[in-house]
């Protein structure tokens, strides 16, 4: 469940910055990138359930709630396009930063 969810955050973020990148307007990017986020904070919330019990489960609700961070923020992005927005680029970095604390310095 854990690989469809940052198989789905992956998509989700290419989905909205190929187009930006290459100004493609044709394509409606952004519903794409709600739509499939929204599906991979869900993943992830199913991974954080079946994990319950296991060892990596205390390392799956630092995933579980640096998600829910990006889909609140991404939420409030939406209706608010100030503040919410930086936040919601600072949960998404701060997706990878935890990856990268949990892959390379807690093993």
């Amino acid at each position: 469940m854990e690989r469809i969810s940052s198989n789905l955050f992956m998509l989700a973020l290419i989905i909205y910055y190929i187009p930006k990148l290459f100004k493609i307007r044709k394509f409606n990017y952004r519903k794409a990138h709600i739509a499939i986020g929204t599906l991979s904070v869900a993943t992830m919330c199913f991974a954080l359930i079946q994990k319950i019990g296991s060892a990596d489960f205390i390392k799956y609700i630092g995933f579980t709630l640096v998600m829910l961070s990006i889909g609140i923020t991404g939420y409030l992005s939406i209706k608010r396009r100030g503040i919410s927005r930086k936040l919601h680029i600072v949960s998404t970095i701060g997706f990878f930063v935890y990856l990268f604390l949990v892959v390379a310095v807690i093993k």
